[in-house]
């Protein structure tokens, strides 16, 4: 179950005790290739800039801390874009985030937006209120004004998904993942926390899920009941690796079953992550 689409420097870095990128020289250069990245995408774009949504959680922090550093923080957008009464919180730090980095940033209030959304689908006579199907439209609405910025300015849309969820299907299709540049989408979601901690990310904001956003539901890892240390592990040994079950579970010390059910999971969440299948490549 390889994932090529790893980048090899981001693989060759040093490993701890738990296969993961967490030391303090795998920081540092992870802080030398991710604004490296940036520049480079922006140059052969020949791009003025780049827009990222700040949502009050780690990644999107660390994306715009990135975005900043790789070009200025004149040449970053942050939007911050709450839609529910429970997003204010998040907003705020967002807020304050961009503030600290000195990068332009709006507060765009997309309840009135839902509202339209939900009255104009009520017409179809489909159910206005399905909180998944809901949560999933506010993740396109968000990348669908992060768009419109970034084409007005001539800017590349940085996106803030990390691997873990990547992997793991954890965001709405074409909500999330749908972005000029997945910036984060080699780090697993430790990995991007030590590298929070390392840039000064308030820990406030370093505790919050990378995907609150309406939904108070348990992560992946609590799903699992495991740690989330623990399940990047086990995704590195299991994707990047190519270890089988046993050995995985057996270095871990967990059951098998858990290893099995996300492979099972990863699987059945492969369409989020590759283009749509045509005829010409079958299924």
């Amino acid at each position: 179950m390889s994932d090529a689409m790893s980048h090899p420097r981001i693989l060759e870095l040093p490993r701890d005790e738990n296969e993961l990128a967490t030391s303090t020289p795998a920081i540092r250069r992870i802080k030398q290739l991710l604004p490296a990245f940036l520049d480079d995408m922006a140059t052969t774009a020949d791009a003025d800039g780049f827009v990222v949504t700040i949502d009050g959680a780690p990644e999107s922090a660390v994306a715009a801390t990135m975005a900043a550093e790789a070009l200025g923080p004149d040449r970053v957008t942050g939007l911050v874009m709450p839609a529910q009464l429970t997003d204010e919180a998040p907003a705020r730090d967002a807020e304050a985030v961009a503030s600290s980095l000195g990068i332009e940033h709006h507060r765009l209030q997309l309840r009135p937006l839902f509202a339209a959304f939900q009255e104009i689908i009520g017409t179809t006579g489909e159910p206005a209120d399905d909180l998944v199907a809901m949560h999933n439209a506010g993740a396109r609405f968000r990348m669908a004004c992060a768009y419109y910025v970034a084409n007005t300015r001539n800017r590349l849309v940085v996106g803030t998904v990390n691997r873990t969820d990547r992997l793991l299907g954890s965001v709405a299709k074409y909500g999330e993942n749908g972005v000029d540049v997945s910036l984060l989408g080699d780090l697993y979601r430790t990995e991007v926390l030590a590298l929070a901690r390392d840039l000064g990310v308030p820990e406030g904001v370093r505790s919050r899920s990378s995907r609150y956003h309406g939904r108070a539901t348990p992560s992946d890892a609590e799903q699992l009941g495991i740690d989330q240390t623990t399940l990047d592990s086990l995704l590195r040994l299991t994707v990047d690796e190519g270890d089988p079950p046993e050995v995985v579970a057996d270095r871990l010390d967990i059951d098998t079953s858990v290893v099995r059910r996300v492979k099972t999971w990863c699987a059945a969440t492969r369409h989020k992550r590759h283009s749509p299948p045509k005829p010409s490549m079958g299924t």
